[in-house]
């Protein structure tokens, strides 16, 4: 094992300073960290300025918002039929802004036309017809011929005067003052399914963080899995690759400069994902300072993820072993690349062989994120052991305690057994093409090289 890693450490070392010491890509993460970090802590300044109250408390003209409308009806001509007279809705109106000072007076009879005669319906009267069904009371506005109130006005009253209604039919059963305050006070509900958080922040968890996490895993494979692809490629057409051989095994050779195009990658999105938490706090504490009543929405979210997801699922050694299965998966897709590198003969070859390889990261990530949702709970446990799908899963489900970590331990284990494997495989036909520079390679040409022809 250690011959076949021989030179390992100097490949390693020679990629990692030529890919990550160039000054694109110094200026490109400095320049990425300083956008996110400075855009956020922007928002949240501006979040600050626009939640700030007015300097009199809020209480000016233009925030008439706050001032409760005065209903425009100055009667209700009250038709009851409903058995329970008398019905005094005034009694129970009283604090109420809108509508304190509307009139309601009872209609003796039943007949609407002779409502509509009264003497005191006007052009701001609501008649009010209160009627009894087998189980239950209809309450209808009718509006006068030439009224000027308008829908919203009527239906406004009737949201009211429903609610209500309640009162007074709770009144008229007879019940003590206390009776009736036991009977109003107010009722909240859950539910629960046996086995199954319902959580928001479970809910928030289950739909957001594989998103984040997957986004997160496509979009560094984009973005260095290419030049994983041509920096493999691109030996064979060096005029000292033969030389090269004799001082490094091929499995080092690949190995080496997979590991540092993945560790730069990996280091580069670190880097970005702290501007951006930096940016988030030190925008929140800044904004804290402009106006104390600030709360950021984000910040917020996360709160409350923290608090109602549980302490085992947010562990110390589950985060650390997130962290480690998240690189290995990385790892495990840069092999990939790495793999359709060995496989061309020319470097320019290397960006149609690493869109191919392109598809199970989309079929992965489309399986891994669209089936669970879709209410079918048996493909997980197998995508789990799977490592084209596994580290589109196992991270979030180690995060969030779906696994237990000896378990993600096992498929950890998997994972690194199948990326040792794909590096062997990339060595062996890296060494097999290397007299095929500049000439066409078919399927039947690494048959061959497989079978050792």
């Amino acid at each position: 094992m250690r011959e076949r890693f021989r030179g390992f450490r100097a490949v390693y070392g020679f990629t990692f300073k030529q890919l990550a010491g160039t000054m694109s890509y110094k200026i490109t993460t400095v320049l990425i960290a300083l956008l996110l970090a400075g855009g956020l802590i922007l928002i949240s300044v501006f979040g600050a300025n626009s939640d700030k109250p007015e300097p009199d408390g809020g209480k000016s003209n233009s925030g008439n918002a706050a001032v409760e409308e005065i209903s425009p009806v100055d009667n209700v001509l009250v038709m009851d039929e409903s058995g329970l007279s008398p019905i005094n809705f005034a009694q129970f109106l009283k604090g109420n802004k809108t509508f304190e000072a509307v009139k309601f007076e009872n209609f003796n009879g039943t007949d609407l036309k002779e409502a509509l005669k009264d003497e005191k319906v006007t052009k701001k009267t609501v008649i009010l017809q209160i009627t009894k069904n087998d189980s239950d009371y209809d309450i209808n506005a009718i509006l006068p011929e030439g009224s000027i109130l308008s829908e919203k006005d009527t239906d406004a009253l009737l949201n009211t005067l429903s609610s209500t209604f309640g009162l007074i039919k709770l009144d008229k059963a007879g019940l003590s003052t206390e009776q009736l305050n036991e009977a109003l006070q107010p009722v909240t509900y859950t539910y629960s399914d046996i086995g199954n958080d319902n959580s928001v922040a479970s809910i928030i968890v289950k739909i957001v963080a594989p998103m984040v996490f997957s986004l997160m895993l496509y979009f560094m494979l984009i973005f260095y899995g290419q030049a994983v692809s041509k920096s493999v490629s691109g030996e064979k057409t060096s005029k000292l690759v033969e030389t090269l051989l004799v001082s490094v095994r091929p499995d080092a050779l690949i190995a080496g400069k997979v590991l540092a195009v993945a560790v730069q990658g990996v280091l580069q999105f670190v880097i970005w994902i702290g501007a951006l938490f930096a940016g988030l706090y030190g925008g929140n504490a800044i904004a804290k300072m402009i106006n104390p009543d600030y709360s950021n929405p984000v910040i917020s979210v996360i709160n409350m993820i923290r608090d109602n997801i549980g302490q085992s699922a947010l562990s110390l050694p589950a985060v650390i072993l997130t962290i480690v299965f998240f690189f290995v998966g990385f790892l495990f897709y840069s092999v990939l690349a790495a793999l359709a590198g060995s496989m061309v003969s020319k470097p320019e070859d290397a960006a149609s062989a690493q869109s191919i390889l392109q598809l199970p990261v989309v079929i992965s990530w489309l399986l891994c994120y669209l089936v669970p949702l879709s209410g079918n709970e048996s493909f997980l446990p197998v995508a789990r052991y799977i490592p084209f799908t596994a580290p589109f899963c196992v991270p979030v489900d180690t995060l969030t305690g779906v696994v237990n970590l000896w378990e993600s331990g096992l498929m950890l284990a998997v994972m690194l057994l199948f990326t040792a494997a794909f590096i062997g495989l990339s060595a062996k036909i890296f060494k097999g093409l290397i007299l095929y520079n500049g000439q066409k390679v078919s399927l039947k040409t690494i048959q061959g090289i497989l079978k050792g022809r």
